[in-house]
């Protein structure tokens, strides 16, 4: 009986731990990059180059800090990926490429948003 406490004193630390992580990091940055990167397409769709580098900037910077805490939780693959769109979308930004620009975002969201449903406190994700 005394096994069985235990185990489940684990598996609630566990959960607890999963749910803390979740709720302070994946889903504040996941929500913040899918706003400012929607507010990133409109201002390449406008092609106001010199703010979308600013900006791709400042996204880039808060990436590196994020990825950080990230790789000891998240999928390698995952952040590699978005690592490598990041890079991508820098790249089309600065040669002004508005239609690879504008693709690079979309795809970008999705990995944030593959990232936000594989972490998200789902019963499916639990078991």
């Amino acid at each position: 009986m005394r096994m069985v406490v235990i185990s489940l004193i684990i598996l609630l630390a566990m959960i607890g731990i999963w749910a803390w992580f979740y709720y302070g990091s994946v889903s504040p940055v996941t929500t913040y990059y899918r706003d400012n990167l929607s507010a990133l397409t409109e201002i390449v769709k406008n092609e106001d180059w010199g703010r979308a580098r600013e900006d791709i900037k400042k996204h880039t910077d808060k990436w590196y800090q994020v990825k950080k805490m990230w790789m000891f939780f998240i999928n390698q693959r995952d952040i590699d990926n978005i690592d490598s769109s990041l890079r991508q979308l820098n790249i089309y930004i600065e040669n002004e490429d508005k239609i690879l620009a504008q693709a690079e975002l979309e795809h970008l969201m999705v990995l944030f948003n593959v990232i936000d449903e594989n972490e998200c406190l789902t019963l499916e994700n639990i078991f």
